[in-house]
């Protein structure tokens, strides 16, 4: 049911106003600046009276299910209800869903009774797109200045569809390499010493295993495939420009990691390597860190929580850059994995300027700085992270989320294809694998072989709808 509020405010500063405006030091004109101030009182308050406009309140229903910021976002929208939602007249109804959102978005959606935002999923979107169950943001009007401020964000097939923004991403992974200090301490290395190419890496883990005389080794491994990925390749995006999937060329290139693949390679054969990782999961490489037995691992954001949390780090740790593949080589942009947050439903037709006032405010970088403050996201926008008015508590936070320019990382076609043989991540753990060294670049051509060979058979209508949005590059503009 909507409610009707009276709005005095205009009123009474207008009274203000005219009073501030009536000061003199003539008593004669005193006398008279008080009569008409009497007039001017009695003229405004009829005119108030005359001109009193209700607000008609609104409700803006909203539903996530991002449970873990459920507190901080929930003192959000009362402060915005108390305040600039009654001026706007929008009341927030937020409603936090479990493990069934889904189901639950998707029963509603078809039924026609979705909420006005909800948050979105990259596993239905060109779903929901097809069936017209979202409204592209553009159609709400004055979203020029919120799509302007994400415009080199945005990605093709995950935030655009048909050419139409559907979402925007709202905080990041991002990744980094995390070093046990006491570890390099006890082989006399000091923060000179610091790897920074993956050459270097080599060296220093050699140092750490041989003055940790067996009880501790140079680098963390784990046969995980996910940790290939999120510890090693996608973190060498920015020695690439890519981070497997080439959008210019238009083909898979995985060999452009073979630097960093041969180097761990070599660390294998060196002894290195904590051993047994063959059969360590993702849990137990990083239990192994956290109780001070590895000096070097890969890592992303989220660990700084597994390090605080999950599993305590006994060691003091540090983040520091991912290693380069060559001292002289070209970088790119820090890359950062996207999340989105809300997209828009058809009932936000009834009334889309002030569904478009409640984005605005879920995306508005005051709120997100209050979030990475909490340790709960690292905004897209750096924007945000730089109003923060206090450092996050969470070790190793803050300097995940230290960039300049971040590229938000575009979908790529892997999964429209069906790829014969290992893929490339069973192919990296096989040659880690072996303790003997391996021909990498064979291997890895082999790779984009029939990653490419499946490519060509996949609907090229659509491969061609994985390109970067115009704008958008992982080059670094200064």
């Amino acid at each position: 049911m909507k409610k009707k509020i009276l709005a005095l405010l205009a009123g009474t500063v207008m009274v203000t106003g005219i009073l501030a405006g009536c000061g003199n030091s003539g008593k004669t004109e005193v006398q008279n600046n008080s009569t008409e101030t009497g007039k001017a009182e009695s003229t405004t308050v009829a005119q108030t009276e005359e001109k009193k406009e209700s607000v008609e309140m609104d409700t803006i229903t909203v539903w996530s299910d991002n449970a873990h910021e459920q507190e901080v976002r929930e003192k959000q929208i009362a402060d915005f209800n108390n305040g600039e939602g009654k001026e706007l007249g929008i009341q927030i109804d937020y409603k936090v869903y479990g493990d069934k959102y889904s189901d639950t978005i998707k029963i509603a959606a078809q039924a026609g009774e979705a909420p006005d935002l909800f948050r979105s999923d990259s596993k239905w979107m060109q779903d929901f797109v097809d069936n017209g169950f979202l409204v592209p943001i553009e159609e709400l009007p004055g979203s020029e200045t919120l799509l302007d401020q994400y415009k080199d964000l945005v990605a093709n097939q995950s935030h655009v569809f048909n050419g139409k923004t559907y979402t925007l991403p709202y905080n990041l992974t991002t990744y980094g390499f995390v070093i046990n200090k006491d570890l390099f301490a006890k082989a006399g290395l000091t923060e000179a010493d610091y790897p920074t190419t993956w050459d270097e890496v080599r060296e220093v883990a050699a140092k750490i295993t041989e003055a940790s005389e067996g009880k501790a080794y140079g680098l963390g491994l784990s046969s995980t495939l996910w940790t290939i990925s999120s510890f090693y390749t996608m973190p060498s995006g920015q020695n690439v420009g890519h981070y497997g999937y080439d959008w210019n060329a238009k083909r898979f290139d995985y060999s452009a990691y073979n630097p960093m693949i041969k180097a761990i390679d070599q660390m294998v054969a060196d002894g290195s390597v904590f051993p047994g990782f063959e059969t360590l999961d993702g849990d137990g490489v990083r239990a192994q860190f956290a109780a001070g037995n590895i000096g070097m691992i890969g890592a992303a954001s989220f660990d700084c929580a597994v390090y605080t949390t999950q599993f305590p780090a006994v060691c003091d740790w540090e983040v520091i850059d991912v290693p380069k593949f060559s001292e002289d080589q070209v970088t790119y942009k820090r890359f950062g994995n996207p999340t989105n947050l809300l997209c828009v439903g058809t009932k936000a037709k009834e009334h889309p300027e002030k569904v478009l006032k409640v984005l605005e405010f879920f995306y508005s970088d005051k709120n997100a700085a209050e979030m990475y403050e909490n340790g709960l996201y690292i905004p897209v926008r750096s924007q945000a992270t730089q109003m923060a008015t206090k450092k996050p508590d969470l070790k190793g936070w803050e300097a995940f989320a230290d960039f300049d320019e971040i590229f938000a990382m575009p979908p790529v076609p892997d999964t429209l294809i069906t790829v014969e043989g290992t893929t490339y991540r069973e192919a990296i753990a096989n040659i880690w694998a072996n303790a003997e060294l391996d021909d990498v670049d064979s291997i890895m051509a082999d790779i984009d072989q029939r990653y490419n060979d499946a490519l060509q058979k996949a609907d090229q209508s659509v491969v061609a709808l994985y390109a970067l949005k115009e704008g958008v590059t992982p080059e670094r503009s200064k």
